[in-house]
């Protein structure tokens, strides 16, 4: 079947884009014909500006003869050293920073300023030739040694500094985090929403999108560092912020799952569901939610909690950014995460008998529900809520299994308690506020759960009493109208 025949404008900038694309992906190849390019105009041009000069004018080293045996040491020396620096230390970073070799292999200033030390070596080489031939150019031996190779030296230990500055893994996340950024940020353009309807150029741009993405994924499992993989994290959450800034001014073609996001790790196992990853247009952000996931599973079971709870505190961010645009599709998908990480919790708080984990995470899921509660999205509001009640219960029902569980089932409780005030105080109709206390009420009893099974009640009786006084205050309340 014979795709339709694209209009002229689009065909234009197609074939521009693929112009500059070449460039990119040759960049080394663009770098060094830049360089060549340079070096030999200012030859050319000193030969030019001096060739009709009055010899008597010049100075005496210009009429002397000029020794460049020297040179050619100097230049070797030098690329020596600044190769060297620069294998050494990719290598030792490439141990812990994955792909790093192919990120500074895109870097501007390192290409430059490597091909410039080459070219200009070649130069000095080039110079000898012809003089051993008899043919002597002056301008061209005071041009490599009073300009070409102070530039080279003078730059040398500043370059070296950048280099190792470049491996630190803040700076190759910063690096990872602009680049793709400004991907985003292109999407609003004129040219590229045009491009967008091209199915190379729409699955090309995908594509570059989840790479960087998974950059930052392998960055976080291979880290060892906190600092680093906190930043990796922000960074993560406010690629997702900022995307659904800009995402209604985004061509819909885009949101077309293509090849490449099917073949991508995240989606592979998403057999029959590309369709709805269309219709909702949350592949990028169902990207996203998976490297968070999967982080915080890892951080749990590495026993590192504050990380994990930085997880949830960026989802939460993520869906107060949801809530403030409108974008209710995507709340039901922060809440699905949301009660993922809960389960994941879960499991690994019985396991371990370890309640930290979860004392933070039930602290974030309500302060969520608390969003949702202030820009009274009702229907959301009341179904995390009653989420939150059948962790509740399950923690409770794993209280025989460990004994940890009976606190968090005091800790959700006193988290809904909360929402139940912020409910109250934004004035929701009577129904509602009733309906929220008796999800409430069944924290720690459970109509779906077989009392002789579970056994005697936990000790800790604190919770029922406090809730039992606590529902006879907010019926107060609501009796009261206050």
């Amino acid at each position: 079947m014979n795709r339709p025949r694209q209009p002229i404008d689009q065909q234009i900038l197609y074939q521009i884009h693929r112009v500059t694309a070449l460039g990119s992906k040759h960049r080394s190849l663009l770098s060094f014909a830049i360089i060549l390019g340079t070096v030999i105009f200012i030859d050319w041009i000193c030969m030019r500006a001096f060739a009709s000069a009055d010899p008597q004018g010049l100075p005496r080293l210009w009429q002397g003869p000029m020794e460049i045996d020297f040179v050619a040491e100097v230049w070797l020396s030098l690329i020596a050293l600044t190769l060297g620096t620069l294998v050494i230390a990719i290598s030792i970073a490439a141990q812990t920073i994955p792909k790093i070799a192919e990120l500074y292999m895109q870097d501007g200033v390192s290409l430059l300023y490597i091909w410039f030390l080459m070219i200009a070596g070649s130069h000095a080489l080039m110079i000898k030739f012809y003089q051993d031939l008899g043919q002597l150019r002056p301008t061209s031996i005071l041009l490599n040694i009073y300009i070409f190779l102070p530039s080279a030296i003078i730059f040398a230990f500043p370059y070296i500094f950048y280099v190792l500055k470049s491996i630190q893994p803040t700076t190759v996340i910063d690096k990872i985090v602009a680049r793709h950024l400004a991907n985003i940020y292109k999407l609003q353009r004129y040219s590229v929403g045009k491009l967008l309807h091209n199915d190379s150029y729409r699955e090309e741009y995908q594509h570059q999108l989840l790479e960087s993405l998974n950059q930052l994924g392998s960055l976080l499992e291979y880290l060892t560092f906190k600092e680093p993989r906190a930043v990796a994290m922000q960074n993560i959450s406010l690629l997702i912020q900022t995307y659904l800034v800009i995402k209604p001014k985004i061509n819909p073609s885009f949101f077309k799952v293509g090849e490449r996001v099917r073949a991508d790790i995240a989606f592979k196992t998403l057999i029959d569901q590309f369709q709805d990853l269309e219709q909702s247009k949350t592949f990028y952000e169902q990207k996203c939610f998976r490297l968070l996931g999967n982080t915080y599973l890892h951080l749990l079971e590495d026993g590192e909690f504050d990380l994990a709870s930085l997880c949830a505190a960026e989802l939460n961010k993520i869906g107060l950014t949801a809530i403030r645009i409108g974008d209710d599709q995507l709340l039901d998908v922060i809440i699905i995460r949301l009660n993922t990480m809960f389960r994941f919790a879960l499991k690994h708080g019985v396991k371990h008998n370890e309640a930290r984990h979860l004392y933070n995470l039930a602290f974030h899921y309500r302060a969520f529900i608390e969003h949702l509660v202030s820009h009274h999205k009702i229907h959301q509001s009341w179904q995390s809520f009653y989420y939150l009640r059948l962790y509740g219960n399950e923690a409770y029902g794993y209280g025989q299994i460990s004994t940890a569980m009976y606190f968090i089932v005091d800790v959700i409780a006193a988290e809904m308690k909360k929402i139940l005030v912020l409910v109250h105080q934004l004035n929701w109709s009577k129904d509602l506020q009733q309906q929220l206390l008796a999800e409430m009420l069944l924290v720690d009893r459970p109509p779906d759960i077989n009392a002789d099974a579970i056994g005697e009640p936990h000790s800790n009786r604190g919770s029922e009493a406090y809730k039992l006084a606590w529902r006879c205050f907010i019926s107060r309340l609501i009796r009261c109208n206050l």
